[in-house]
């Protein structure tokens, strides 16, 4: 019984850490779709959201930049979390 219980722990921390980079694209796949799918907004605008929200999930400096970029930078930021 003990034997099944360790095996069991083993595939388990296996399984979490194949999975684990997965989990960190579909972030950044979250963030290509909202920040696009936002209608009536500038290319520079749909950039700025890609970024900051990028920044945010990694834990960067908070740097918007300026104009639309900086707009977009801010809803981004806001959808990400460290």
């Amino acid at each position: 019984m003990k034997i099944r219980v360790n095996m069991f722990a083993i595939i388990l921390a296996t399984a979490s850490l194949a999975l684990a980079p997965s989990l960190l694209n579909t972030e950044s796949a979250n963030a290509a779709y909202y920040c696009s799918d936002e209608k009536g907004k500038s290319k520079a605008w749909i950039e700025g959201c890609k970024q900051g929200w990028y920044d945010h999930n990694h834990c960067l400096a908070y740097n918007p930049g300026t104009g639309e970029v900086a707009k977009g930078y801010k809803v981004g930021w806001s959808k990400g979390s460290c």
